[in-house]
C-alpha cells in the first residue's frame, strides 16, 4: 500500500477526531451521549459492519489465511501477555501494575482499528480485520478483565463473550462466507448505510474522550513511556514477524497488522475506574497512545 494513502486516511481521521474535540468542547455532546454513542458503536454499527464484510465469493484461499491470521494472533496476545507481566513485574502499586499491563496489551482495535481499515481496504479489509477484533475480544473478556477483576467467575466470563453482539457478528458472517449466501439487494444497501456510520461516529467519540485527559509531570513516568513503546511500537512489530513466518501477505497481513498497531484501548480508562485501579496512569496512557499513532502507524508500514 502506499504510504501516501495511509498519511492521507490517517490526516482525515486526525481531522474527524478535532471536529469530535470541538463538538465535546462546545458543550454539544454530554457524558451521557457519548455513553450512548459509544454503546450504538460496539453493539449495533460493529456487528453490521462485520456481517456486511462477509459478504463475499467463497474462497478457499481466503478460508486458510483466515486460519493462519488467528494462529498469529493467538501467538500474539501470548507473547503481548508474558512480555508485559515479566517487564512490569517489579512495579509495586498492584493497580498501577494492573494498568500498564493491559494498556500495553490491548489496543483501541475497535474504535481506530475498524474505522481506519474500513477506509483503507473496503470491505475486504473488514472481513480479515473481522477475525482480529473476534480473538481481541475472547482475550479482553477472560485475561484483560481478569488483570482488574480477579474475582471473576468462569462463568461471568463466558456470560461476557455470549452477550458480546460482535463475536455473534463474526459467527453470521462466517455463516454466509461459507454458505457462499448472496444477500437480497435491500438488505446489502441496509448493511452498507449503517456501516458508513462506523468511522465519523468513532472518531467523534475518540475525540470526545480525548477533552477528558489531564497530564501531569508525576504521570511520565518511565513506565508509562513503556507501556507506549511497546503498545505502539514493540507489539506491532513482533505482529509483522509473527506474519511473516506464517507467510500471510497482501490485505490481509496489512489489516491485521493495522489493528495490532493501534494505540492503547479506551477500556483501561473504564476497567480502571470501575474497579478502582489507577487512573491517572490510565487516562495519559490512552491520550498519549491515541495521538501518538498518528506517528507511529505511518512508521509501522514503513516497516513492513
Amino acid at each position: 500500500m502506499n504510504i501516501t494513502v495511509l498519511l492521507t486516511q490517517i490526516g482525515i481521521i486526525a481531522a474527524l477526531i478535532i471536529t469530535g474535540i470541538g463538538i465535546k468542547r462546545a458543550g454539544s455532546l454530554s457524558g451521557f451521549t457519548v455513553s450512548d454513542l459509544t454503546n450504538i458503536l460496539l453493539y449495533v454499527v460493529s456487528p453490521f459492519l462485520i456481517i456486511n464484510s462477509f459478504e463475499m465469493p467463497f474462497s478457499t484461499r481466503y478460508l486458510k489465511e483466515l486460519l493462519l491470521i488467528v494462529i498469529a494472533l493467538v501467538l500474539f496476545y501470548l507473547i503481548e501477555i508474558v512480555v508485559s507481566k515479566v517487564l512490569f513485574h517489579g512495579v509495586q502499586d498492584g493497580a498501577t501494575k494492573r494498568v500498564l499491563e493491559f494498556a500495553s496489551i490491548y489496543s483501541n482495535a475497535g474504535f481506530m482499528g475498524i474505522p481506519l481499515v474500513q477506509a483503507l481496504f473496503g470491505s475486504k479489509g473488514v472481513f480479515f480485520a473481522s477475525i482480529s477484533l473476534a480473538i481481541y475480544n475472547i482475550f479482553n473478556w477472560t485475561h484483560g478483565i481478569g488483570l482488574f477483576e480477579k474475582q471473576a467467575s468462569r462463568r461471568d466470563t463466558l456470560r461476557q463473550l455470549i452477550k458480546n453482539p460482535n463475536l455473534w457478528a463474526v459467527i453470521v458472517g462466517l455463516g454466509i462466507f461459507i454458505g457462499n449466501v448472496d444477500l437480497p439487494h435491500p438488505v446489502n444497501q441496509f448493511l452498507t448505510d449503517i456501516s458508513n456510520l462506523n468511522t465519523p461516529l468513532a472518531m467523534f467519540v475518540v475525540g470526545a474522550s480525548l477533552v477528558q485527559v489531564r497530564i501531569s509531570k508525576q504521570t511520565l513516568n518511565g513506565h508509562l513511556w513503556l507501556s507506549l513503546a511497546l503498545r505502539n511500537l514493540i507489539f506491532p512489530v513482533v505482529m509483522i514477524v509473527l506474519l511473516k513466518v506464517l507467510g500471510v501477505t497482501g490485505t490481509g497481513a496489512l489489516a491485521t497488522i493495522l489493528m495490532a498497531a493501534c494505540p492503547t484501548a479506551s477500556l483501561v480508562v473504564l476497567f480502571s475506574v470501575q474497579y478502582k485501579s489507577d487512573t491517572n496512569q490510565a487516562i495519559p496512557l490512552f491520550g498519549i497512545s491515541t495521538l501518538g499513532c498518528l506517528v507511529t502507524l505511518p512508521l509501522i508500514y514503513a516497516l513492513i
